[in-house]
């Protein structure tokens, strides 16, 4: 392959990562829900390590999306580290700014700490195998990217939707409207920001040393690209020692002096092909690979992680803890219930959720409501940052399947608008005392107007005061009356999960003209 097609190989490797990047940030940062879920799964079935624990439970383009990664990676070696990943691409921004900053860039080779980096692989897998995707969801790099998004620039995207709102109405023009702004509380803030911050430093200072010692999907495609067909290679008889292939390149996995090229850390960014004054440097299949080039020394030690011992699948069993109120009278059940954070419709059960929800927060972002919200340890430590339903905030629509359809995990698996309609995800409760109807003598009926099953329907109770009464086998547990409850501290009627989501009864809806005259007709 020639110097001048080698070189336009490198400019469209620079746009395709480009694209994807775009793609995969315009995913978090649309909190108008332009982008279809159909456009959303085709964007996220690339995505290595959601695509492994998404091809367990549900198949579809998911399925082709991995064997894609699978099939370019053997084909070309860590193509989708330099390419497709968006952290890849955050930390190849950051060396072209620092370039950009400090005229002479140089960077040298490093021996790659392989053991470490797949010993956190192997513990990785034996932790999510056992159920817990603790640290997954810390390591995986795009849950990480899409929480630092979700979490940082999503809201300032809000503010500046909602000041353009504010000032466009001063004029009565009204196209752009307000949107509510989710609360994101420090702790749950800090993890994105920590991890972007050791990204930035990593790739400032070390080039891709995230992607060759931390990240998981770097450690699974780094043992695949050793059997890739092409490779960037040294081509010995061209090769003037010059060392500027070792200088530009990010992964540090050119040792000029002895011209070898780690092709495990290798990530195909072409950088040392163009700095090559003497096409010392060559891109190369098998064939060529063995007829104009000295075999590549590897070093065998590098293996011997397999005979360590890891630590058994018991190690996670940790401890799980939650939350705890502090507000009101703890016997109550509102506050119990609160410990017990609810998991979308489509999660199946709060284990099937923990065990494969890497809190990307694409289903956080993507929620029209805005009733789901990051969490910390609400779920245990073995489900750190993962969403639950907030009816403080919102309550989920119940013709609304959106998470349903873009979880790219598998952790909520697809269902339609009419099977979503009778999930069962929780059950209604009602604590009388805390009525306003008992303790301030007044009529309030907001529950049973916003359950949309009528769950919730009021009966007689002092002359004409009415009272909720619940039949939670129409219930599907979608917090539409808690978050109508006007009562406080505590509400009146809440939801508490169920672990494992059951069947509700479908409602028998009243066809219009069945409606008595005068009666308006709720809009569900």
């Amino acid at each position: 392959m020639s110097r001048s097609k080698l070189t336009r190989l490198k400019n469209i490797r620079v746009v395709v990562s480009l694209v994807f990047f775009v793609l995969i940030s315009l995913l978090f940062l649309d909190p108008w829900n332009t982008i279809s879920t159909e456009f959303t799964n085709y964007v996220v079935a690339l995505q290595l390590i959601p695509a492994l624990l998404k091809i367990l439970f549900y198949t579809g383009v998911t399925t082709i999306g991995l064997i894609l990664i699978i099939l370019l990676t053997i084909a070309f070696g860590r193509v989708y580290c330099s390419t497709i990943c968006p952290i890849g691409t955050l930390q190849d921004i950051v060396i072209y700014l620092k370039r950009k900053i400090k005229l002479r860039e140089r960077f040298q080779y490093k021996k790659s700490p392989y053991i470490y980096h797949y010993l956190l692989l192997i513990l990785l897998t034996i932790f999510t195998i056992a159920g817990s995707t603790t640290l997954l969801n810390l390591f995986e790099p795009f849950s990480n990217y899409g929480r630092i998004l979700t979490n940082t620039a999503e809201p300032l995207i809000i503010l500046t939707n909602n000041f353009v709102s504010n000032i466009l109405g001063d004029f009565q023009l009204y196209f752009v409207y307000a949107l509510p702004l989710r609360k994101i509380s420090l702790d749950i803030l800090a993890i994105p920001i920590l991890f972007l911050a050791l990204t930035v430093y990593m790739s400032y200072s070390h080039g891709r040393l995230f992607c060759n010692s931390l990240c998981p999907a770097g450690a699974l495609l780094g043992l695949i690209s050793r059997f890739s067909v092409f490779k960037i290679v040294i081509n010995e008889a061209a090769c003037n020692e010059c060392g500027a292939c070792e200088k530009v390149c990010k992964a540090n996995c050119i040792e000029s002096e002895t011209k070898r090229i780690d092709f495990a850390s290798c990530i195909g960014c072409f950088n040392c092909i163009k700095s090559c004054p003497t096409s010392g440097v060559i891109y190369a299949g098998i064939k060529l690979r063995n007829a104009s080039t000295s075999p590549v020394a590897f070093n065998s030690s590098r293996r011997n992680f397999f005979k360590y011992n890891i630590i058994p699948a018991a190690v996670t069993s940790l401890p799980v803890m939650s939350v705890k109120d502090t507000i009101g009278n703890k016997s109550s059940g509102f506050y119990e219930a609160r410990r017990h954070p609810i998991s979308p419709p489509g999660s199946i059960s709060i284990e099937h959720f923990k065990s494969l929800c890497t809190a990307c927060h694409l289903c956080v972002t993507s929620c029209p409501t805005h009733v789901l919200y990051p969490t910390l340890f609400d779920y245990g430590i073995d489900g750190i940052l993962q969403p639950k339903l907030n009816y403080d905030a919102s309550f989920c629509n119940y013709d609304c399947n959106i998470c349903t359809l873009i979880c790219p995990s598998g952790a909520i698996l697809p269902v339609d608008v009419a099977s979503k309609k009778l999930i069962q995800i929780g059950r209604t409760h009602f604590v009388k005392e805390d009525c306003v109807v008992i303790d301030k003598k007044k009529e309030c009926a907001a529950c049973a107007e916003h359950c949309p099953t009528k769950a919730v329907r009021m009966v007689p109770y002092e002359g004409k005061l009415k009272l909720p009464e619940l039949n939670n086998d129409l219930c599907t547990g979608c917090g539409a009356c808690e978050y109508a409850c006007p009562t406080t501290p505590r509400k009146a009627i809440y939801v508490r999960r169920n672990e494992v989501h059951l069947q509700a009864i479908k409602p028998d809806v009243k066809k219009k003209e069945d409606v008595p005259e005068g009666l308006i007709e709720f809009p569900f």
